[in-house]
């Protein structure tokens, strides 16, 4: 008798339903985290694409800026000297060689030549170098001396200072004096 007045209560199904639609709120599904994980990555691939975007053009802007800063040291030295600098077969920011360009090296040679002239007259003490300064990004000197536009005994009259761009093409600057 006991057991027939003992009544087990169970929840009623609304409140079931409500149980399970509080879990199902209270986190995303595998579906929604796919999503933002993907635009993320996305976004983070335009931003690394536009960085190195960025990083080649300031690359590109040093090189003419160095370029320059080189043009103005030979001219300070031919005011010196009434002539430019001479040149092995190769001088360039990877060294110099009796060879075509490139050379093998890491620096300009500063035992001869355009490093040796530039800093003995106390105009540069160290020539600038590319900022790759490999053997396909570098900076190479070659003037005219007592050949073509500078007959004998004219010494070194005319230059031209070079450097390959990143983006395309190269920056040259030449200059001389007759």
């Amino acid at each position: 008798m006991f057991l027939k007045n003992l009544t087990i209560q169970r929840p009623s199904s609304s409140r079931r339903a409500g149980q399970r639609e509080s879990r199902k709120c209270a986190g995303f599904t595998l579906i929604e985290l796919l999503v933002v994980i993907s635009i993320i990555g996305f976004l983070a691939t335009a931003a690394m694409l536009a960085f190195n975007i960025a990083r080649v053009k300031a690359r590109d802007t040093k090189r003419m800026a160095d370029i320059k800063q080189i043009q103005t040291a030979l001219e300070l030295y031919y005011d010196n000297h009434g002539y430019y600098t001479s040149e092995t077969y190769c001088d360039s920011s990877i060294g110099s060689c009796g060879h075509g360009c490139p050379c093998s090296g890491s620096d300009w040679d500063y035992s001869n030549y355009i490093g040796k002239a530039l800093r003995n007259d106390g105009i540069m003490k160290n020539l600038p170098k590319d900022p790759i300064n490999n053997t396909s990004y570098y900076y190479s000197y070659e003037p005219d001396c007592n050949q073509g536009r500078c007959p004998s005994p004219a010494g070194c009259c005319y230059y031209s200072i070079r450097a390959r761009l990143e983006k395309g093409g190269s920056f040259t600057l030449t200059g001389g004096k007759q």
